[in-house]
This record gives structure tokens, sequence and C-alpha cells, in this order.
């Protein structure tokens, strides 16, 4: 039969002369009821929904349903209820406002690669903005008192209350809805609609005496916009709005590292070929850190850049900031070029809109984060002791950390416990409950570190929680009924150099807090559980 126009009135582009068959299935979707065909689509991702959206006016009245899209969002926003698109018109454009990035919020908890000591930030959406927003975890002792140990007088007992927070008053990362005018090519990897015009100063390494200021990048301001490609939202800059006058501050998305890239660094010395995270925190993936990816202030390689939504890190990304002072409005980007003449190389962002004012760009700091698995920082009946810590670190202040407890080998099955011969019901219960809780190995990761030992680095470990690591049960406040296990603390010279494991005890005070006795120091130090979640909700 020959193509006639379809109920939303579609006319199938078929060449006279041609016919097609039009089967059942090819509407069949359409004569659903609208209930069951959004029960379909629910099942849907993202870019899936936008591809239904295209195939018919009334499949687009379906698959742009603001109930959809609200549940796309709000699989992203964990703690948080989203019940409006503001400042966007509807939840469909909220989504593209700030696609591809709603893995942020998302997995919330992200660790950086900054210097040795590293930063933990918390990433969450702000409905009354609309916006997406980091800031970093901190956290402070209330008060430093010591006592000896009962014990043994020769141990002091560092005792520790910290108040952990964010750092409110200036954002790490704020990503508000681009303007909705401009998300029309969602799903096609629409271009970033955020710059400034830069001259960005490279320092010439011949310093010829007699430059020749037509060649090279000198020149760059002169190309034609049109044969420049344009990097799409996968591979561009993204420029925050936590950025000032002067100071500016981008997001860059990371290129996921193939298993033969990761296997060809994994086994090296620290810091492990760059690889981030790095070996001590379990990942699905991992990328380059900025500090691997080529010399410090210069451009990151193309490499490290995703091409394409298959190859974009959905659990690290980094952060780029600058300064970029403004240039009086009577100085030409050929001014500048004069004066810097046989000392620099001149290069002018050619992707942005020459209306602009013109910027200095002076230095770079590019750091990379990775976030975590939540099956590592979660609790669970029999791994009660998971979850993100805060520990004192005495003279380098407070640190935060990740308590592991890996899976079983063997899957444990704690109907297998049964009672003894002449245990009460009461016996038998502590002892079912300590034998499913105090099993396998403990591992403790430094999310945030010192010059010492750095962040992603072990800070201690327990090979057994069971009884082949039982030291005893003490006897002796504050610690009365304690279960104390074997362990090792990791220790290091300035510059993580020299560093070995020392002998130490782990106090198993409950699920919510440790402590650590330092045998060779003579000190006793505690740790205590940070509830993450308690940060997702807007102030």
């Amino acid at each position: 039969m020959t193509a006639e126009p379809d109920q939303a009135g579609h006319n199938a582009a078929v060449p006279k002369g041609k016919e097609i068959e039009i089967t059942a299935e090819a509407s069949s979707l359409e004569r659903l009821p609208p209930e069951l065909v959004y029960s379909i689509l629910s099942y849907l991702e993202p870019l899936d929904l936008v591809a239904v959206s295209a195939t018919s006016r009334t499949l687009y009245t379906r698959a742009t349903a603001d109930h959809l899209w609200q549940a796309l969002i709000q699989e992203n926003i964990p703690g948080v209820q989203v019940r409006t698109p503001s400042p966007c018109k509807s939840f469909k454009a909220l989504y593209e406002a700030h696609d591809p990035h709603w893995f942020l919020p998302k997995h919330k908890i992200w660790f950086s690669d900054d210097d040795l000591t590293g930063r933990l930030i918390i990433v969450r959406y702000d409905p009354r903005r609309g916006c997406i927003e980091g800031y970093q975890v901190v956290a402070r002792a209330q008060s430093r008192t010591f006592e000896p140990w009962a014990a043994d007088r020769r141990v002091m007992i560092h005792n520790f209350d910290p108040v952990v927070r964010l750092h409110l008053d200036k954002p790490i990362l704020q990503l508000d809805p681009y303007d909705p005018d401009n998300t029309r090519d969602f799903g096609r990897d629409s271009p970033s609609h955020s710059g400034i015009k830069t001259v960005k100063l490279n320092r010439d390494r011949s310093r010829s005496s007699s430059p020749n200021r037509d060649a090279g990048p000198s020149r760059s301001r002169s190309r034609s916009k049109s044969n420049t490609p344009k990097r799409s939202r996968i591979s561009s800059e993204r420029l925050m709005q936590n950025s000032t006058d002067s100071m500016y501050s981008a997001l860059i998305h990371s290129r996921i590292l193939s298993e033969t890239e990761i296997s060809s660094r994994i086994d090296e010395p620290f810091p492990y070929g760059g690889l981030w995270p790095p070996p001590t925190i379990p990942s699905s993936q991992r990328v380059i850190a900025t500090s691997f990816d080529g010399l410090p202030g210069q451009r990151l390689s193309p490499l490290s850049r995703p091409s394409s939504r298959s190859d974009l890190s959905d659990t690290a990304f980094r952060i780029k900031k600058w300064i970029a002072l403004r240039v009086p409005g009577d100085v030409g980007v050929d001014n500048i070029r004069d004066f810097f003449a046989g000392s620099t190389s001149l290069t002018v962002d050619p992707d942005v809109d020459e209306r602009l004012p013109l910027r200095m760009h002076i230095g770079e700091d590019i750091h990379t984060y990775a976030t975590l698995d939540p099956k590592l920082y979660t609790p669970t009946k029999e791994k009660p002791f998971r979850g993100i810590w805060v520990g004192d670190y005495s003279g380098h202040g407070c640190e935060f950390l990740l308590v592991t407890q890996p899976d079983d080998e063997t899957p444990f099955d704690p109907e297998a416990i049964q009672p003894r011969q002449g245990e009460t019901p009461d016996e038998f219960e502590k002892r079912r409950y300590e034998e499913t809780i105090y099993r396998g190995r403990l591992d403790a990761v430094k999310l945030t570190g010192d010059p010492n030992v750095p962040r992603g680095e072990l800070t201690f470990r327990v090979d057994d929680l069971g009884d082949g690591g039982l030291v005893k049960v003490c006897r002796h406040e504050p610690f009365e009924g304690v279960r104390i296990v074997r362990s090792e603390g990791h220790i290091a010279s300035t510059g993580f150099v020299m560093d070995s494991f020392i002998e130490s005890e782990l106090l198993l005070i409950s699920p919510d807090r440790l402590a650590q006795h330092w045998i060779e120091w003579g000190h006793v130090s505690f740790f205590v559980r940070v509830d993450i979640d308690q940060f997702l909700g807007p102030a």
C-alpha cells in the first residue's frame, strides 16, 4: 500500500512511484493506552527517550512528559526531592541544561589528587536555584585533651571530638543550568556555550632575538573560526559560575583508561604511573591524574579528553583554575604581542565570541577528582565498619578516610553458627553477633593526607578481625569490654619516602568509633564515622 500521512500529520518521504509496506508494528506503540506507553518509556535512558520523541508527534508528546524526566533527574539526586524544574520550563529542559553532569550529584563523594594532601568534596543539587554545587568537607577538633591509659600509664590517649562541616564560603564546583535556548542539540553533543576570550602567554624556550612574528601560535588570532572544529559538551571545558572577576574555574571531563593502559601502570611504585583513583581504592574506572598528563601550565593532552559519551568517565573529572586579568580597552592583541616579542609566544582562544572583553590568561592549576563505589562505604550487618571516617593526626590535624571491609571469598552463612552444648540463649546470641561482624580484613585508606602519608595511601590495616587477629578484650577504662586486634600503621618521612608499616593495635569501640594504638609512639588516636548524607540537602 502507498504511504499515507500518519495521525500526527507526518508524510513519509517516499519517491514517486515507490511503495512501502506499513505494518501494524510500525504504529502499535502509538495505539496503546497512554499509561502503558508511559510505563514502557520509563525503562528507557535519556538519549533513547530523545530518539523516540523524534519519531512522531504522538510519541513526542509521550516521551517529553514531565514525570518521565523528573524521575530521571531524581535518580541522580540522592537525599533531595526535586519537585519543580525551576529555573527551566520543564524537567526535560532541566535535564538537558545539566547534561552530561548529572553523575556529579549522583555519586556525591569526590576526592582529589591535590598535592599530597588532597581534598574531599560533596557535590549536591540545589533545587532552589537549579544548580549543581560542590563544597569541601572540613573538620576540626573542638578541644584537645590527653590522659594516660589505665592499662599502660606510658600510653597517652588523645581524646577526639571533631566537628565536620561543609566550607560554604566558597564552592569548589558550581554549575548553573544552561540557557534553555542553547540546549536544542541535546543528544548530539552540542557545543559548550560558556567562554571568555583570553590571550595566553607561553614562554618561548628558544628566546630568539629576532622572532618571526608571522609564524607559529602568535598568529592564531587570525585563524578563521570556520576552520576550527568546535568541541562538544563531552570534550569542552565548562566554565563554572564560582568564578570571580579575575579567578576562573572550569570543569573538564576525563577519558576512561583501557584495561591495557591500566595494567601497564598499576604495578609501578607511588604514584602508580598517575592512575586516579590509585590502586588502593577499588574502582571500575580509572583515569590519568593531572600531573601525569603534561607539563605544568600546559593544556591537557587531547588523549585525556573523551571523544564521545562511550569513553566519558562518570567516576572522575577535572577542575581547572586560572587567573584572567582584564586587558584595558585600548590595548589590542598586536600590542601585547609586540611587548612580549622574543620571550613568549601568544595564543588567543579561537572558540569564543570576539565581542567579549579581552583578558590575559596567567597561570593554570588542574586537579583530578574521583568518586567511590557506594558499596565500599555503605555499612551492612556483616560489614559494619565500612564508611567515611575522620581521624585525628595530631600536628597534621583532621584527615578523612575510607574504611573498607572486602567481601568474603567464600560467602558467609550466619545460619551455620549453631548453639554449643551448655550455652545459654544470651551467650549464643552474643557469640553469633561477634562471629558475624568480627571477620576478615579491614583497610583504612586516606582520602585526604599529609606530607608524610598522602591521600590515596593506606593509613592502617587489619589482616583478621576475628580470633586469628585478636589481642585481647580490654578490662581497663575508658576501653573496658572493647575488642583489640592486631593492626599495622603506615608511616613515612616527609614527601612519602622510606615508608613502612609498624606494629599497632586497633580498638573496635563501636561501628561508629575506632581507636588506633600506635605502640611505637605510645599514644592512642581516635577515628569517628562521618554522616555524609547530612550534607546533601541545601542549607
